[in-house]
């Protein structure tokens, strides 16, 4: 009897271990993604390249999450066959309730990736110094000497690695959102 609870008691975790797998899945996938393929352009390019480095993983993680649960599938075709019930306001519910659920399983995989990117700050470094806002430049280039020469070689600053303050302030930045997820 004793065995018994203890299979029924990891088999009840079974889900906590699975999202575990799942989110250092990511998180390594994310770290050798970002070693082999993500080279900042350091141009006028570099705010759109880091988003969709940053934004693009994630959307198909979530796609991902969302096509692989049977749970998803269960309910879509249970919505497309049963059409007339759905009006009912109790099938609503528990129709929300369930894609709720099947929400948060499928952001595991898309949460990871944006915490352990924000985490490394790549991606943000490459991003944030292509921006065309000239307070937030301002904000960057406080501390320089020149701030209308740093704004303007802003976008070189990933891929020059001289101007270390800079970075510095957009890897802290980047991390500090990391904790805030």
């Amino acid at each position: 009897m004793d065995r018994f609870k203890t299979i029924l008691n990891i088999a009840s975790k079974q889900t906590n271990l699975g999202f575990g797998l799942v989110a250092l899945l990511t998180a390594g996938g994310e770290q050798i993604f970002s070693s082999v393929a993500f080279k900042c352009p350091c141009n006028e390019l570099n705010f759109l390249y880091g988003l969709v480095f940053l934004l693009v993983p994630a959307l198909a993680l979530l796609l991902l999450g969302y096509i692989l649960s049977k749970k998803m599938w269960i309910l879509f075709t249970g919505i497309w066959h049963n059409r007339a019930k759905l009006c009912c306001w109790k099938n609503l519910a528990t129709t929300c309730t369930a894609f709720f659920q099947i929400s948060s399983t499928a952001l595991v995989a898309p949460s990871s990736w944006f915490a352990v990117a924000l985490l490394n700050g790549n991606y943000y470094e490459c991003a944030m110094t292509g921006t065309n806002v000239s307070v937030y430049n301002q904000y960057l280039c406080k501390d320089m000497n020149s701030e209308l020469d740093c704004a303007k070689k802003l976008p070189m600053l990933p891929c020059d690695k001289r101007n270390e303050e800079v970075l510095r302030t957009l890897r802290s930045q980047s991390q500090v959102s990391s904790f805030l997820m």
